[in-house]
């Protein structure tokens, strides 16, 4: 639908690109993201031949895109964070991806139908003010977790438990949260204050974007199987510079190890 990710904003200046959100108290429910509503409306801007759809409040994927000319329909989970006043980001290793565990392929309703579509992640750092993105990654949802069958199962996987507490009035929601890699982890240097498309390689190479590529990345699974992904970036001076191989690219989110919980109390002095 679109090979170059800069378009759907604005140009780049002085390595960022300006946007101007609408006040965060203008909105219609506590849920409602003002930085959501911008991308769906640039994105309209940006592709006439695209028909665009906000999916709302708490729902995956945040906007649906549809060629109005071949039908092809691509889903985008939009993710932003904001940067710290060090210049980093505000998470670190893992984002949340609340009770949505994130995929390249994801669900939607066409009429009565289920159908299945890919999707994809837009990952933006903005400034400490909100004024400008200055970290930008299309990402294809499979670099993070390529499981549709686990996606599928995680989307039922919340429930509510009633008659709870001493006199049976009270209700316990039970929702997952998860963690998955932070692409805009600022010790990124492949992400880091970058602009880029993230694909599998196959498809870069089919859309004759390799000139562009920048790295690629290995992704191997815990079966052992590996999978070659490629940065693009259209800035890139030197095209005929061979891209550099990066090997497990969140390494350290394996190091994570389970911590007891501790309840937290009030300690009054004696």
């Amino acid at each position: 639908m679109f090979q170059n990710p800069h378009q759907i904003i604005s140009k780049i200046e002085n390595g960022v690109i300006p946007i101007e959100l609408r006040p965060s108290n203008i909105i219609g429910t506590v849920q409602d993201d003002p930085f959501d509503s911008m991308i769906a409306q640039k994105l309209s801007t940006a592709f006439s031949e695209l028909e665009i759809t906000s999916s709302g409040k708490l729902t995956t994927p945040d906007i649906i895109l549809r060629d109005k000319q071949t039908g092809v329909i691509v889903g985008i989970e939009v993710k932003k964070l904001i940067q710290k006043k060090s210049g980093a980001d505000s998470r670190g290793l893992t984002i949340d991806y609340n009770s949505s565990l994130p995929c390249g392929t994801t669900l939607i309703k066409m009429s009565s139908a289920t159908v299945d579509i890919p999707c994809y992640y837009l990952f933006c750092l903005l400034s400490i003010d909100s004024t400008s993105i200055v970290t930008f990654i299309l990402i294809h949802g499979d670099f993070i977790n390529y499981d549709f069958n686990l996606h599928k199962k995680a989307k039922i996987s919340n429930y509510t438990e009633y008659g709870h507490g001493p006199y049976g009035e009270g209700s316990v929601r039970h929702r997952a949260m998860y963690t998955y890699p932070n692409p805009l982890n600022y010790k990124l240097k492949c992400f880091h204050t970058r602009k880029v498309f993230v694909a599998k390689k196959i498809d870069i190479d089919n859309l004759q974007l390799t000139e562009y590529v920048t790295h690629e990345v290995e992704r191997c699974d815990i079966y052992e199987n590996n999978f070659l992904y490629s940065i693009v970036d259209k800035a890139k001076q030197d095209k005929s510079q061979q891209p550099e191989l990066i090997k497990d690219i969140f390494a350290d989110c394996k190091k994570r190890t389970a911590k007891p919980r501790t309840p937290s109390m009030p300690i009054l002095s004696e």
